[in-house]
C-alpha cells in the first residue's frame, strides 16, 4: 500500500476505486460496488491488498449512503454519498456486510497481513465493526 491510513478511504487503492465510482453516474455506481464486494466475497481463494481495499471502500460507501451519520469521522467520503446516494436494500447490504467480514479474516487475505504485521488489526477490527453495526450486523 503506497499512502495508508487505517480508515477505509485511506490507501490509494480505495481512493482510486472512489475516483472511479466519482466518474460513474449513479447507475453504474451501483454495479461497481456490486462488482469490487462480490469479487471477495464469492472467492475462495487468497485476496490481494488492491481487491480488498477496493471491497472495503465499497461496502463503507454502502453503510455511508444508509446511513450518512456512520461516516461523520471519516477523511474522502464522496460527496455524492449524501447527493446522489446509492438506493441500499437488503441485498446490497447482506453483500457489504459479507464483503467486511471476509477483510476481516486473518486467513487468506493480504491486507489483514499488512495491518497484522504493522501491528494495526484492533483498530483496523474497531473500525469495521463500526460499519457492521450500520449494516445491521
Amino acid at each position: 500500500m503506497g499512502a495508508a491510513g487505517t480508515g477505509p478511504f485511506e490507501n490509494d487503492d480505495a481512493l482510486d476505486f472512489l475516483d472511479t465510482l466519482e466518474e460513474a453516474g449513479p447507475d453504474e455506481r451501483r454495479a461497481q460496488v456490486e462488482r469490487a464486494m462480490g469479487r471477495v466475497v464469492r472467492s475462495d481463494g487468497y485476496i490481494e491488498a488492491p481487491e480488498m481495499a477496493e471491497a472495503i471502500a465499497a461496502a463503507v460507501v454502502v453503510a455511508a449512503c444508509d446511513d450518512p451519520e456512520s461516516v461523520v469521522a471519516e477523511r474522502y467520503v464522496p460527496r455524492w454519498v449524501e447527493e446522489e446516494p446509492l438506493e441500499v436494500d437488503e441485498r446490497l447490504e447482506d453483500l457489504a456486510t459479507a464483503a467486511l467480514h471476509r477483510a476481516l479474516r486473518p486467513d487468506d487475505n493480504e491486507w489483514w497481513e499488512l495491518w497484522d504485521e504493522a501491528r494495526a488489526t484492533d483498530d483496523i477490527t474497531q473500525r469495521l465493526s463500526r460499519y457492521l453495526e450500520t449494516l445491521g450486523d
